[in-house]
C-alpha cells in the first residue's frame, strides 16, 4: 500500500522498515465516525490493519504506530492480554522511539506525544494536550473545541446532530441532544461546529 500521501516525509523510511520487518498488511479506508484505525485477525489467520485516510499526517502516523503495536503484541501474546494493557503500552513506546524527532513532528505535537507515551490511553482523543496539538494541523478551519463554548449554547457535532452544552461533570461536559432530549458526556477537546442560529461569545 502506498502511504506516501499520508505520512510525514521524514518518517517514510522508518514506516517502510516496520511494514517490511513485520509483514504488515495496511489498508487505508474512508473516514469512520467511531475510530481512526483498527487491527483485526480473521478466522484463516490473516491479519489486517485499517487506517482512516487523514489529511493530518501527524495523526495518521500516530494511529499507524498505535495499530502496529496491537499487531506486534498479538503476535507475541495472542488474545491473552487486555487490548490496551501494559504489554501494548510498552510496545507502543518502543516502536515510537525512532519517530520522536523534530524532523518528523512539529515541536508542539512532539512534546505532547512524548508526554502521552508515558502512559498511553486507548485513543489520542482521550489525551487533551495531544488532541489539541494535533488538531492545529487539521485542514478543517470552521470547527473549535467544546470547552470554548458558553454553557447553554447550541452546537453541531460532526456537522449533523445539534446539542446544548448543559454543565461540567468532573473533566467532561454534559450535553443534551436537542432532537430527543438525551444526555451525553463529551471530552472538552471534542471538535464541534457552530450552530448557525447561535453565536460564540
Amino acid at each position: 500500500m502506498n502511504l506516501i500521501a499520508f505520512i510525514p516525509a521524514k518518517a517514510l523510511k522508518n514506516v517502510r522498515d516496520l511494514i517490511n520487518k513485520h509483514e504488515l498488511n495496511i489498508i487505508t479506508v474512508s473516514e469512520r465516525k467511531t475510530k481512526r484505525g483498527d487491527f483485526r485477525v480473521y478466522s484463516n489467520g490473516a491479519k489486517k490493519i485499517t487506517l482512516n485516510k487523514d489529511s493530518n499526517k501527524f495523526r495518521f502516523l500516530i494511529t499507524f504506530l498505535h495499530e502496529t503495536a496491537h499487531q506486534l503484541v498479538f503476535q507475541t501474546f495472542g488474545n491473552k492480554i487486555r487490548p490496551h494493557g501494559i504489554e501494548w503500552k510498552i510496545k507502543f513506546k518502543e516502536i515510537s522511539k525512532p519517530f520522536l524527532s523534530e524532523s518528523i513532528f512539529p515541536i508542539s505535537i512532539l512534546d505532547a506525544f512524548k508526554m502521552y507515551l508515558k502512559n498511553p490511553k486507548s485513543s489520542t482523543d482521550l489525551d487533551e494536550e495531544l488532541s489539541k496539538s494535533l488538531s492545529k494541523f487539521d485542514t478543517l478551519n470552521d470547527c473549535f473545541f467544546l470547552d470554548r463554548l458558553e454553557m447553554g449554547q447550541l452546537f453541531m457535532h460532526k456537522k449533523k446532530d445539534i446539542f446544548r452544552k448543559i454543565s461540567k461533570k468532573k473533566k467532561r461536559y454534559l450535553c443534551e441532544k436537542v432532537s430527543n432530549g438525551k444526555l451525553y458526556l463529551f471530552q472538552p477537546n471534542t471538535l464541534i461546529f457552530e450552530y448557525k442560529n447561535e453565536k460564540r461569545q
